[in-house]
């Protein structure tokens, strides 16, 4: 219970030394978020119509749940792959090799961009039946999955930022204690990804089951 204490002190203490950089994050993932949702008053007819009839697929799949245990195991696989090694880990490297930093904040904007893009179409497409659908097929996941890419990518940052002070000399403190709170903040962040992949995979087809019963 003491070490336990002990570490959440240590945790509540790193948020708030690097709490400027998560509020530019978390202001950055909302910028995303905002463009995304702008971007979708751009498509033309055509390509409203193209992206209706899929996502209309992609929920009548989810809905009736026919992918067995095997299509669940594939999708929950695919997300780990698609979250955890492609994001939280690319977010680590990039971060240790300091020049590619500037490329963290691309994957948060773009991860913003993306969530946006999609609820803002599904709200202005289908209004009611958009929001009760974002609400049990895109919200529970991304509870899980912002938290993870925000925390990762803040982790990765502050070290390219201790890592590129030590090499130009500004700062004569060592870099190693920074490493394994990055090491650590990016476990963390997959752990995140792995519940988010979780609720996706196997929550979500009872939450849009859930949703499509007030429209059935």
């Amino acid at each position: 219970m003491f070490v336990a204490g002990a570490v959440w002190e240590l945790v509540l203490q790193y948020f708030y030394r690097h709490l400027p950089l998560y509020v530019a994050l978390t202001l950055l993932f909302m910028t995303g978020l905002g463009f995304g949702a702008l971007a979708t008053q751009k498509l033309s007819p055509v390509q409203k119509d193209d992206l209706a009839n899929y996502l209309s697929g992609v929920y009548s799949s989810l809905a009736e749940d026919n992918g067995g245990t095997q299509g669940r195991s594939e999708l929950f696989y695919q997300s780990l792959v698609d979250n955890v090694i492609k994001t939280a880990g690319l977010i680590f490297l990039l971060g240790l090799s300091v020049i590619g930093a500037p490329l963290i904040l691309a994957i948060v904007f773009v991860r913003g961009f993306v969530l946006g893009f999609t609820v803002g179409f599904l709200v202005q497409e289908t209004m009611v039946q958009g929001l009760v659908l974002s609400t049990t097929c895109i919200i529970p996941h991304n509870l899980f999955m912002i938290p993870a890419i925000l925390v990762g990518a803040g982790g990765a940052l502050s070290f390219s930022g201790s890592a590129l002070k030590t090499l130009l000399g500004v700062s004569r403190d060592g870099v190693h204690g920074q490493l394994a709170s990055t090491a650590f903040l990016s476990l963390c962040s997959g752990v995140l990804f792995v519940l988010g992949a979780l609720i996706e995979t196997y929550l979500t087809p009872i939450f849009v089951q859930l949703g499509r019963s007030f429209f059935a």
